[in-house]
């Protein structure tokens, strides 16, 4: 996280978003905790921090910054809601929704599925950089084991044809 400079402190929450950030609390069913359930179902594993770099070790990606969402409590500036989804956007590494189909989340602002098939894994989104889709299918080769990459799908215009690249060098692997 980029450094600002300043030595103001944070403002404090105004009584008008301390009162409906209480109202949100008491809406929602937060006692529940099944979302984080459902959000670590099928996890295999992860890169510790979710941490990737590039050839020259820049980090290109990682949810180390992210660590102060550790706290189950929102502070009174954040919505509570809003808080509980960070929380859970935090569950990262290589996940398994039924046989054959996995996940990589946290790896990016993306998610890659992956999809096994008789001729090799079919890769649906490449995610948005090179060493994302690198270090994704790597982490599906460490624990599903090496297979060719029959195709890969890119479902959205997100600009990946890099990463695309990459995850297509895994199919003459």
């Amino acid at each position: 996280m980029a450094e600002t400079g300043t030595t103001e402190s944070p403002k404090q929450a105004s009584a008008s978003v301390v009162s409906r950030h209480a109202a949100t609390l008491k809406a929602l069913p937060f006692s529940d905790i099944s979302d984080f359930e459902d959000a670590s179902r099928g996890f295999l594993g992860t890169i510790e921090h979710a941490r990737i770099t590039s050839a020259q070790g820049r980090v290109v990606w990682s949810l180390e910054p992210y660590g102060f969402l550790s706290d189950a409590e929102a502070p009174p500036t954040v919505d509570p809601s809003l808080w509980r989804q960070s929380r859970l956007n935090m569950n990262h590494g290589i996940f398994e929704v039924v046989p054959g189909v996995y996940q990589i989340r946290g790896l990016d602002i993306a998610n890659m599925t992956l999809i096994e098939g008789d001729r090799g894994v079919i890769v649906v989104d490449t995610l948005t950089s090179i060493e994302g889709a690198r270090a994704a299918m790597e982490l599906y080769f460490q624990h599903r084991g090496k297979r060719p990459v029959a195709a890969v799908i890119l479902p959205t215009l997100i600009p990946t044809i890099g990463a695309a690249r990459a995850a297509c060098s895994m199919m003459r692997r």
